[in-house]
């Protein structure tokens, strides 16, 4: 089925002004600006398309109604980013979630009304009053800045009252089904509230990166087909009392507005509930309109009022999954249907569309491509539903009858339990992940496989077009392999940064000995690392602080390491602990002074004093020399200005790299950097929401004479260092002289 052409005279525009809004967003600076000039623009393509030929003047008056509409768009962005919320004493917010990081609605500055959305990225550990909640209203003192067109938050000090009646409900709810399903043993217990509420606070590090890794992460965010079964239950539910048109679309507006605030409103959720309340008032008025007229006009809308998420990652994977799966599913099972029974046709047919669809975005966002993402939805896509709907049943029942919640989650379990254990499988078999491209190379790959598909498709030749497309994918692939190659093929690398996204990972080896500070947020992407670079084992293995970011690939190395030494215990210093002694390893806390010494290799740590309380201002920071060889490594974990400004006073050597602290966040001190002297910067960072790194971490650095390395942009990193200055490879860049002697 091909989409009508009244569905693509309103999908193209509103793509052409959701990439032209993207695009400006970068920088707030240019808001302003690009909504001046959108109406001349789009003025000028309706001139120029009065005197083109037909199908070039067609062409060409979608692209200025897109361009019109971008306009538009523009201004409302270039409102949100002029509120000047950087100038405000005290914020009142409106939460939108139960814990940093969430979306917030700003209400008030310094007592005056300012609406606009923004992400709280971090809250104080004790907040006055209630605690965080959803629909409760927050007044305190906060840092803001902007990240593009969206206000981002961090808030020292905040008075939270009671959540608002419309919101009180929810918490109670998803508190009940947590508890329901505390007793569910394995995977199958840690995932059933994602699948079926989108809540992941007990989905363990493993188990999330198994999910990824396979293309079943899409189950534990609520998306459409979430809203579709809550919609359709009570449309279908009303439908059955014979109740009339408008009090079923009551009935199922009503469920989805109660559905949304239990899950919160992510991206996903936010696009599939703008799609579905429009297709609602379709219904109402009597007034039917095609699949992709209504995403296009759910984006619109969706765009409309929260700008920013024109660039939200997730927000475009549930947008171009929905498309693809009402593009390409049917003609995808229909050519499949020559060969296979229908149904399991069918089921092949929608993971492979959402996967190809979704493929420029996700390259991205991880340079590899699941070999396995199609077999893995095809197994555990028809349990998705069971566990969805057997779910939300104990979501519902736990507050009134947690006995009977309690028995329903095991019947909840099954489905659950089949889908973990299809994941863990998956993430398991040989080969199943294949390198791809970094960007913007690797997008243009995905793009071009998607649009052989789509030429492909609109020709009548859809084999033919996948043809092309799998050619597409095996050459870049196969180019992408080749940095990955020539990386771990190196003999003299002392220095490497793993690309282990948003998190840090930094290995130093001479003579045989290997030093690893921090292991990442998950375990496959380290594992990766260390095979590419033909690292076995690890003598020393330094843990900077316990925040998942550094430490949640710890599986990575348990049964590798020797000595691990870390900073000030936590709450969550235990299970990382326990598992590396388990594995062999002795455990010692730092505190300055302290040095080990492995072969040539000698390890001191600069930071905590030992006096400093857990989190990121008593992160180790140590210092790693080679004598001799000039090397001289200095790894800051995550301090910020302040505990920097204590470490620079108690002294800090000169070193040749610097690892910068948090990933690049603005809580940098100059001095310390300009101190270090270092010639290269290593920055271990992927896709985030915090802005990491931020512009002026990058002046700091490059005002203190380092070169800035960012692993989001090229991959994983080896250094050479010697007394010629440093040399870099990487996976996504050639090799070249990056630092001077030290």
């Amino acid at each position: 089925m091909r989409p009508a052409t009244h569905d693509l005279r309103l999908a193209i525009p509103v793509g052409v002004a959701w990439a032209v809004l993207a695009s400006a967003s970068a920088d707030a600076s240019w808001l302003p600006g690009a909504a001046t000039a959108a109406a001349p623009v789009a003025v000028a393509l309706l001139l120029i398309a009065a005197r083109a030929p037909e199908r070039a003047g067609s062409a060409l008056r979608l692209a200025a109604v897109g361009i019109g509409l971008a306009g538009l768009l523009l201004v409302g962005a270039s409102a949100a980013a002029g509120a000047a919320l950087d100038g405000c004493g005290s914020l009142t917010l409106v939460l939108l979630g139960e814990a940093p990081p969430s979306e917030v609605l700003v209400l008030g500055c310094d007592g005056v009304g300012a609406m606009r959305p923004a992400m709280l990225l971090r809250a104080p550990e004790d907040v006055a009053g209630a605690p965080l909640a959803i629909g409760a209203t927050a007044v305190g003192r906060c840092d803001a800045w902007l990240d593009g067109a969206r206000w981002l938050l961090a808030c020292d000090a905040l008075e939270v009252g009671a959540p608002a009646g419309w919101a009180a409900w929810a918490s109670p709810l998803r508190d009940g089904l947590l508890a329901a399903s505390a007793t569910l043993p394995g995977g199958g217990g840690e995932l059933l509230p994602s699948l079926s509420i989108g809540d992941t606070r007990r989905l363990s590090a493993p188990l999330e990166a198994a999910m990824l890794e396979t293309g079943l992460s899409h189950l534990t965010a609520v998306s459409g087909a979430n809203c579709v079964i809550v919609v359709g239950a009570a449309f279908q539910g009303a439908a059955a009392l014979g109740a009339p048109r408008w009090a079923r679309v009551a009935a199922a507006g009503g469920a989805l507005a109660g559905f949304t605030l239990l899950v919160t409103p992510e991206p996903s959720v936010v696009r599939a509930g703008t799609m579905a309340a429009i297709g609602l008032l379709g219904i109402a008025t009597g007034r039917r309109t095609g699949a992709v007229a209504l995403l296009a006009l759910a984006v619109l809308v969706v765009l409309a009022t929260q700008p920013h998420l024109a660039t939200s990652p997730g927000f475009a994977l549930s947008a171009l999954a929905t498309c693809g799966l009402v593009v390409h599913a049917p003609p995808i099972a229909r050519a499949l249907g020559r060969w296979l029974p229908m149904p399991l046709a069918a089921l092949i047919a929608v993971p492979t569309a959402a996967q190809l669809w979704c493929l420029p975005v996700l390259v991205v966002l991880d340079a590899q491509v699941s070999l396995v993402a199609v077999l893995a939805n095809l197994l555990a896509g028809p349990a998705a539903p069971v566990a969805t709907i057997a779910g939300l049943v104990v979501c519902l029942a736990a507050p009134l009858a947690p006995g009977v919640a309690a028995a329903l989650a095991w019947v909840a379990w099954l489905p659950s339990a089949w889908i973990a254990g299809v994941a863990e499988v998956a993430s398991d078999l040989p080969a199943a992940q294949a390198p791809w491209p970094g960007a913007p190379w690797g997008a243009l790959a995905a793009s071009a496989m998607l649009a052989a598909i789509v030429l492909g498709h609109a020709r009548g030749r859809l084999l033919r077009g996948a043809a092309v497309a799998a050619v597409v994918g095996v050459v870049a692939s196969g180019a992408a392999a080749l940095p990955a190659l020539r990386l771990g093929a190196l003999a003299d690398w002392r220095i490497a940064q793993c690309d282990v996204g948003q998190g840090s990972a930094t290995l130093v080896r001479e003579a045989g000995a290997v030093v690893l500070v921090d292991v990442g947020p998950e375990a496959a992407p380290l594992e990766r690392c260390l095979r590419t670079l033909g690292v076995d084992r690890v003598d020393l293995l330094v843990l900077t602080h316990f925040d998942r970011d550094h430490v949640g690939g710890v599986d990575a190395v348990v049964g590798r390491v020797g000595t691990v030494v870390h900073g000030p215990l936590d709450d969550r210093a235990a299970p990382v602990v326990e598992a590396l002694a388990v594995g062999g390893a002795s455990a010692m806390e730092a505190d300055r002074g302290d040095a080990w010494t492995l072969g040539t290799i000698r390890v001191e740590a600069l930071w905590p004093t030992g006096r400093d309380a857990p989190g990121n201002d008593a992160s180790v920071a140590a210092a790693v020399d080679v004598p001799g060889d000039g090397l001289e490594l200095v790894v800051l974990g995550d301090l910020g200005a302040e505990a920097q400004a204590r470490l620079l006073r108690a002294g800090v050597p000169r070193a040749s790299v610097v690892v910068a602290a948090h990933h690049g966040s603005a809580d940098q001190l100059p001095a310390l950097y300009r101190e270090l002297g270092a010639s290269v910067a290593l920055v271990g960072v992927g896709p985030n929401d915090y802005g990491h790194p931020t512009d002026e971490a990058l002046r700091i650095l490059r005002d203190a004479g380092a070169v800035a390395l960012r692993t989001d942009e090229r991959g994983t990193i080896a250094l050479e260092v010697g007394g010629e200055g440093v040399r870099a490879w990487s996976e996504r860049e050639p090799s070249g002289d990056v630092g001077g002697p030290p």
